[in-house]
């Protein structure tokens, strides 16, 4: 596999599990939402919020372990611990345009799944 097919590879697995990632955001805040529905407003900003948080942040771990495969796949990094590292450190830095546009996606989830709370818990 060529160079260029590897990164668009890359960059296709980790639009997959940032779709992943939002998919279980929405039945996580969907399903909170239901359940914490006569709760007071901050307990259930508190819930939502993490319910919108904790699943992005761990789609993020997932994207910076897939990228780290991949830089140990094409031989730019010897070790995998260091691919992750290096990954890790990378992700939405250093012209890592992939790492913010997925930063960004998961900005505008968390924004929105917030503000429906609290427009919801108004209503």
């Amino acid at each position: 596999m060529g160079r260029f097919a590897a990164i668009l590879l890359a960059v296709s697995g980790t639009v997959a599990l940032q779709v992943v990632a939002q998919a279980v955001v929405l039945t996580s805040v969907r399903f909170i939402g239901r359940r914490t529905g006569g709760a007071p407003e901050l307990r259930r900003t508190f819930w939502i919020s993490l319910g919108a948080v904790v699943p992005l942040f761990f789609g993020h771990l997932a994207q910076v372990a897939l990228w780290a495969g991949f830089l140990v796949l094409l031989g730019a990094l010897q070790t995998y611990d260091d691919a992750f590292y290096f990954s890790l450190v990378t992700f939405a830095t250093l012209g890592a345009t992939c790492g913010s546009l997925m930063l960004g996606w998961s900005t505008a989830l968390i924004f929105a799944a917030i503000s429906r709370a609290i427009d919801r818990g108004r209503a």
